[in-house]
């Protein structure tokens, strides 16, 4: 290989169930791999990832590291460090570090995901995690039999609520003193469905050791519940797709059936794309995302 030639043949930033998954692929297809992590995973607060076929419900700090010791074990390679810019083309670029780091590899794939914009009330990071959600398909199994709460205020909310009467006994919604932003169709399935709509402004979550026991509302009862589930969105974890000119739609990048987005050598794999926003999903678009990488790469003199 020339001096010239890139270092790696992909670097993978983000060290989640995407990124970690499409390492490990690479690296059995003997492919120079290297994930960049800055350590922030969405799900860090989660007591434990579900639904993941063939594993218990892991801790997500478990999980990581299982994939990690795979991914290594197979030939990837892993370094923690946060990614400030990647710049050039297919076959050319350099990913850097904000520790000052430089990385030339063919292809880039972005696996960083998420940040979730929370609710702005006291206790909620005590419950965070162990029994306040933002995912009913993560964390709705969790709940069943139980009451349980939603916060928020229009539309997205009000689905919430009557997606989770799947598990929960009983749901209320909580607009936080917002007037509420429900059209009068949307009360009334709320209404069939026995949802009640409060509208009181939420004075504290009460959760001792991460267990909620009641949420505190302002001149009103107490609303008695063993779970809070919310969805107020979402962004990138960092602008690196926009950077990168990445078409986006609702500022996540667009890809193609190979995971690819609209620049080309750029791939992009797990909740970064889209729902469903589930573990072992990100972690099958990160193998999808590898495989159409390493068939990039195979040159034009080996292929029919």
């Amino acid at each position: 290989m020339s001096r010239a030639a890139p270092a790696w043949d992909v670097v993978v930033v983000g060290g989640g169930p995407a990124g970690l998954s499409a390492a490990l692929w690479l690296a059995r297809y003997r492919r120079r791999a290297l994930v960049l992590d800055a350590g922030r995973p969405r799900n860090r607060a989660t007591w434990a990832v579900h639904g993941f076929p063939g594993l218990p419900d892991l801790r997500p700090d478990e999980l990581r590291a299982r994939l990690r010791e795979q991914a290594m074990a197979a030939g990837a390679e892993f370094r923690a460090g946060t990614v400030r810019a990647v710049d050039g083309s297919q076959d050319a670029f350099t990913v850097s570090t904000h520790g000052g780091a430089t990385h030339r590899a063919r292809r880039v794939l972005l696996a960083f995901g998420l940040r979730d914009v929370l609710p702005d009330v006291p206790g909620l990071e005590e419950a965070f995690g162990q029994s306040a959600f933002h995912c009913p398909d993560c964390d709705g199994p969790s709940v069943v039999g139980a009451p349980v709460a939603v916060y928020g205020r229009g539309p997205e909310a009000a689905a919430l609520a009557l997606y989770l009467l799947t598990w929960a006994s009983r749901v209320e919604l909580l607009s936080d003193g917002a007037p509420s932003a429900l059209g009068p169709d949307q009360l009334e399935r709320l209404r069939q469905n026995d949802v009640a709509v409060r509208t009181e402004k939420v004075r504290r979550i009460v959760a001792p050791g991460g267990r909620l026991e009641r949420i505190e509302l302002e001149a009103a009862p107490d609303v008695a519940a063993e779970a809070l589930f919310f969805h107020l969105g979402a962004r990138p974890a960092c602008d690196i797709a926009e950077a990168l000119g990445c078409e986006r739609d609702g500022g996540q990048p667009v890809v193609d059936h190979a995971q690819e987005t609209s620049v080309r050598g750029v791939f992009a794999a797990g909740d970064l794309v889209g729902p469903p926003y589930l573990a072992v999903s990100a972690a099958a678009s990160g193998v999808r995302a590898a495989l159409a990488i390493h068939r990039s790469l195979v040159p034009a003199s080996r292929r029919i």
